[in-house]
């Protein structure tokens, strides 16, 4: 099998082990669920709570939203850019597609 499908060959213990699985009942080739930190439900109550803060506060981090609402950084990131939006801008809005005239020199 090494010959013919050379790295993409699976190693002889994942099938061991496959086998183990199958003739132990299991059919399913969906992963079991593992313990670990629960996936956080961005409901609408905490997109809004995001955008209230975000309302009161255009310069405010993701960080300082995370510590005031108890949620990591990588949900109010999700958030912010995926569900409401926004974007960062530093000075002023610049458009993606700038014209001979505009490109600086």
């Amino acid at each position: 099998m090494e010959e013919v499908h050379e790295e993409q060959c699976l190693a002889l213990c994942t099938i061991f082990r496959w086998c183990q699985r199958y003739e132990a009942g299991r059919v399913n080739i969906k992963d079991l669920p593992r313990p670990g930190q629960a996936h956080v439900v961005t409901n609408s109550a905490t997109i809004s709570a995001v955008d209230d803060l975000i309302w009161q506060n255009r310069r405010i981090t993701t960080r300082e939203i995370a510590v005031e609402l108890s949620i990591s950084k990588g949900t109010v990131h999700h958030i912010i850019h995926k569900k409401l939006g926004y974007g960062k801008v530093c000075a002023q809005w610049v458009s993606k597609h700038l014209s001979e005239n505009q490109k600086p020199a």
